[in-house]
């Protein structure tokens, strides 16, 4: 196993099947978990899209990638985030994000799932 994913790596992937408000398609995603568990064929991922839910930018869940020096543009989702199976999805890695941007994602994580 050549690839495997590490946290604050920005990959692109599969959504599909999603269901109800679930990103769906092919989008790039940023990998949260370590790669000690991703190397199980599995990985905590947020996906990033260009539109961001007015929802979402009011209850502070999305974190922007304008200004961190990443190529891929858009939001991270962090009220979307979800374990998939990067192996069958296909997933290919992009590039990284700074780390002050992965902290930012991972205190919202946080709030969203102990507050």
């Amino acid at each position: 196993m050549a690839f495997v994913p590490e946290r604050g790596d920005i990959i692109h992937l599969e959504f599909d099947p999603a269901s109800g408000q679930e990103m769906k398609g092919p989008h790039f995603a940023l990998v949260l978990s370590a790669r000690a568990f991703n190397q199980q064929g599995l990985a905590i991922v947020c996906p990033i899209s260009q539109g961001a839910a007015a929802s979402a930018r009011t209850y502070g869940t999305v974190v922007t990638l304008m200004g961190s020096g990443t190529q891929t543009q858009g939001a991270v989702h962090c009220h979307q985030m979800k374990s998939l199976d990067w192996q069958v999805r296909q997933a290919r890695r992009k590039e990284s994000v700074p780390t002050w941007l992965l902290d930012e994602v991972m205190a919202r994580v946080e709030a969203i799932l102990f507050n």
